[in-house]
């Protein structure tokens, strides 16, 4: 069980985020297994970080953006100042992989990416965005602000009222079985679009399972929509994309 909260750490007299820290640690991984992995396949190694980078951007804006119109509208929309302090935090993980989506899009309407290119790019980019988004959400678990329902667990931490499970850990967990299948099956010859079809099945029936587990009985806990909360219609979208894909690449 976690019984400690660690969300700041000094560099000197310099406080450093310990969430943004992992997420900025997450993401140089992800370019550094995006550079070496393009370079072995022989991809142009310089457009992919390129469009590594706008993706990140896009990203940003997309979790921002999601967490601001659907798990604090009215909040937002009495404090629009607001909208824009994401230091203070309101990130929406799905909301960012819409926005990421959203510039790989313009980037294939624009003609950055070859259509016949579309899917071995989208299967570098899963792939190393995978073990990045493993490495950032260590930084959620850190200051443990996913807090589920009540559990007496080795994936738990210790709130204010007794121990509760940690979404982000339990996530992490959820994620290792698929981590290792990439880094088994990465060497081994799998029709473009396995990667980035895979990564999408697995990781939106995951959360939507686990998020059945996330707290309502606490301040600012998820909004929930019919039920279920904004990640969930989400990873609905996610499963649906990704059954498209294998159907579009018969993989």
């Amino acid at each position: 069980m976690f019984k400690t909260f660690y969300t700041v750490f000094y560099l000197g007299p310099i406080p450093i985020q310990v969430w943004g820290f992992f997420v900025a640690l997450g993401m140089v991984l992800s370019f550094i297994i995006l550079a070496k992995r393009s370079k072995k396949l022989g991809q142009d190694t310089e457009t992919l970080l390129d469009l590594g980078l706008w993706l990140i951007l896009g990203g940003i804006v997309g979790a921002r953006f999601a967490h601001v119109f659907f798990y604090e509208p009215l909040y937002f929309f009495a404090n629009p100042l607001e909208i824009g302090k994401i230091w203070r935090g309101g990130l929406s993980s799905f909301g960012g992989l819409a926005g990421a989506v959203l510039v790989f899009y313009i980037f294939v309407r624009r003609g950055k990416i070859a259509r016949e290119r579309i899917f071995k790019t989208a299967d570098l980019l899963g792939f190393s965005a995978l073990f990045g988004w493993l490495l950032g959400r260590v930084g959620c678990v850190l200051i443990h602000d996913h807090i589920g329902r009540p559990c007496n667990c080795l994936l738990s931490v210790q709130t204010g009222d007794g121990p509760r499970l940690d979404m982000a850990a339990v996530e992490i967990a959820g994620l290792i079985p698929l981590a290792i299948i990439f880094f088994v099956f990465r060497k081994k010859s799998k029709p473009d679009g396995w990667f980035i079809s895979l990564f999408f099945i697995y990781y939106g029936a995951l959360r939507f399972i686990l998020d059945f587990w996330r707290a309502t009985d606490i301040p600012n806990a998820d909004a929930r929509y019919l039920g279920l909360t904004p990640a969930q219609y989400f990873a609905i979208v996610l499963v649906v994309a990704g059954v498209i894909l294998i159907k579009k690449r018969k993989v």
